[in-house]
């Protein structure tokens, strides 16, 4: 049996995973492999693409036995005596914007495609134009339906309108931004990149209001964070996204701990994609840039007590701005000795009337 061929292999926009495309002289996969440093949190997702030769009428165990790709059963598969190679001239990929599933296009149409919340999934899944009907305990089901083309077609639009440097929707983005913010907290005095001049653009901006210093995000939400849709489906546009945002009061804290705070926050802007991970109202990031006696941050919207700002959508979806407000070490052990532990610890701060303006409080 020979060694599988790479035809296509290609990382995601932060190299945490690979997209590969392997053909041997029976059977073509897709693969997403995980970086080295998440191989122990996630494992490869396979989706069949085509068989080479003639299709078995069980389940081909003997290949998986040896440790070689199966052939897939005659009755799930459009051309049982197999068709021809593939060729890699022809083949793409396509990841999603999350940067967590990837599509394969041949010949610019799609061909086959593991969704990334598969890659989070205890039952993977995966669609294959080749398979004509879904395959018993597999978890591999036919490219076909109008949801799901939509759905190739959007994410397929996002790259392509992104893909040109001089027009890409990044001034309309900013400018729509540095708007609803500069209604709420006056003009922006300063402006600071925060992408590592990596895609997408990412900036936080400075504002000052009645001796209180804010930084607010922008860019964040340009992508649609990991996991958000294996936890949350149809409700996913609702939490995909964000900004983030610090306030922090002039009379408590010196111009280098709240400058050191803004740090933290620029850090957290591309941690979802950094980490495969995602950020939501009650979690907590741990940092080395908290002021004295405090041992990470919160993020919350409900800490909120100003005007509601009304922050544009990004395509389609609501974008959430959490606010980071610093908390004790033994606060961030109790919100997460138990389920929900970070609401929790919200109430109680509400309760004392923690807002989302960093002051100095009894730790």
């Amino acid at each position: 049996m020979s060694t599988p061929k790479v035809l296509l292999q290609e990382p995601n926009n932060r190299d945490t995973l690979y997209a590969v495309v392997e053909q041997d002289e029976r059977t073509t996969y897709l693969y997403i492999y995980p970086s080295e440093q998440f191989s122990e949190r996630y494992n490869m997702r396979a989706c069949w693409l085509r068989n080479l030769r003639p299709a078995p009428d069980t389940r081909d165990y003997q290949a998986m036995e040896e440790g070689i790709a199966p052939l897939l059963e005659a009755r799930y598969c459009n051309h049982p005596l197999g068709r021809e190679p593939l060729v890699a001239e022809h083949l793409s990929i396509m990841w999603s914007e999350e940067d967590d599933g990837a599509a394969v296009f041949y010949h610019g149409e799609p061909f086959g495609f593991i969704p990334g919340w598969s890659l989070s999934s205890e039952q993977p899944a995966s669609y294959a134009l080749d398979c004509t009907t879904p395959v018993d305990n597999c978890g591999l089901f036919p490219l076909s339906g109008e949801a799901l083309y939509e759905r190739l077609q959007k994410t397929s639009a996002f790259w392509e309108k992104w893909s040109d440097e001089d027009n890409n929707p990044w001034s309309g983005i900013q400018q729509e931004f540095l708007q609803a913010y500069e209604a709420h907290f006056g003009n922006t005095l300063q402006y600071y990149a925060i992408d590592q001049q990596q895609w997408p653009p990412m900036a936080l901006a400075k504002f000052e209001k009645d001796d209180i210093v804010y930084f607010l995000s922008l860019g964040v939400s340009v992508r649609p964070m990991p996991w958000v849709e294996l936890l949350y489906n149809e409700q996913a546009p609702g939490f995909r996204r964000m900004e983030l945002g610090l306030a922090v009061s002039k009379k408590d804290y010196t111009e280098m701990e709240i400058m050191n705070m803004a740090q933290a926050v620029s850090g957290m802007a591309d941690s979802p994609w950094r980490n495969l991970s995602w950020l939501g109202e009650g979690h907590t990031v741990g940092s080395a840039n908290v002021p004295a006696g405090y041992d990470s941050f919160v993020l919350s919207s409900a800490l909120y007590t100003g005007p509601a700002i009304d922050l544009p959508q990004m395509e389609g979806d609501t974008v959430n701005l959490y606010w980071a407000s610093p908390i004790t070490l033994a606060e961030r052990e109790s919100a997460h000795s138990k389920a929900n532990g970070g609401y929790e610890l919200l109430e109680q701060m509400i309760g004392n009337g923690i807002t989302h303006v960093v002051r100095k409080r009894k730790t």
